[in-house]
């Protein structure tokens, strides 16, 4: 897929998105903050609302580079669980941080939670 035509997949880019950067560990905060894009604008990105081509298109090839994807791989992409997630990337934490397995088993909870509310809301 060329870059030019993930405008007209707005919804379906936005569900891979999503997946990706939570797959990634990656917050919506601490994501939006390594892309130089607004929170907001992370949120219009992730509800496919973006009307504009033009701001689409800015935002998308800052999100891209972060994730190190070409618009293909990003279409492509296959979810997976998120008992996966071995880590969570903060602006605020110390460099070289690992997650102890307490917080690890926490942070699955936690997201087996989000992933009843997406369901739900």
């Amino acid at each position: 897929m060329r870059f030019d035509e993930l405008f007209e997949q707005r919804s379906l880019v936005a569900s891979k998105l999503k997946n990706c950067i939570r797959d990634k560990g990656y917050t919506k905060i601490s994501f939006a903050c390594k892309a130089d894009i607004s929170r907001p604008t992370l949120d219009k990105l992730l509800e496919g609302a973006v009307d504009s081509k033009t701001t689409f298109d800015r935002h998308m090839q800052k999100v891209l580079n972060v994730l190190g994807m070409t618009p293909d791989e990003l279409v492509l992409y296959r979810p997976t669980s998120s008992k996966m997630v071995t880590a969570v990337y903060s602006e605020n934490a110390p460099s070289g941080h690992e997650m102890s397995d307490l917080a690890k088993k926490q942070y699955s909870l936690l997201m087996d939670v989000v992933d009843l509310c997406a369901i739900y809301y």
